[in-house]
């Protein structure tokens, strides 16, 4: 169990990083979530506050350079709003080539690329981009293209075959 030290520090951290909400239903819970698999801080061992704590310092001096008023995507090394544009682009040409009406809708397959591209479980559904940097989207993107590729290739393979 973690002590009341480290969860101290744990709750200053996150509210250093802007991440820290009211409840247990914010970025500093789905980060802890995405690291340990646990709901809540109190119920953390040693190594994982080492975890999570390791991961928190990763992601502060990104977050100390940026201001409360500017909050642009790519300002502090993270995807930028062009990048993330292309992403839904791409996600949605998919949902357009799929043969199966009835398949995953575009949010879920953009969270599921980010998740095998990125190899992260922390994708929060009011920003799915929040944790990804912009080396990772570029990954993402040239992923997302050779899915659109694929896709088109088969869309025109059976148009070929049924007409």
């Amino acid at each position: 169990m973690a002590t009341k030290e480290q969860i101290r520090k744990i709750y200053a951290l996150g509210g250093e990083l802007g991440i820290k909400g009211n409840g247990h239903d914010d970025l500093l819970h789905e980060l802890i979530y995405g690291i340990t698999g646990k709901e809540s801080v109190r119920e953390l061992n040693d190594s994982e506050v080492r975890a999570v704590l390791s991961e928190m310092y990763k992601r502060k001096p990104a977050a100390a350079k940026r201001k409360k008023s500017d909050k642009e995507p790519g300002d502090n090394g993270m995807a930028t709003k062009e990048q993330q544009a292309l992403c839904w682009r791409y996600c949605y040409r998919l949902k357009e080539l799929d043969p199966n009406p009835e398949s995953a809708d575009v949010f879920e397959r953009l969270a599921g690329a980010i998740r095998k591209v990125c190899g992260t479980n922390m994708v929060p559904k009011t920003d799915p981009f929040r944790w990804v940097d912009q080396d990772n989207c570029s990954k993402l993107i040239e992923q997302l293209k050779r899915y659109v590729n694929t896709a088109e290739r088969r869309a025109k393979r059976q148009g070929d075959m049924s007409g």
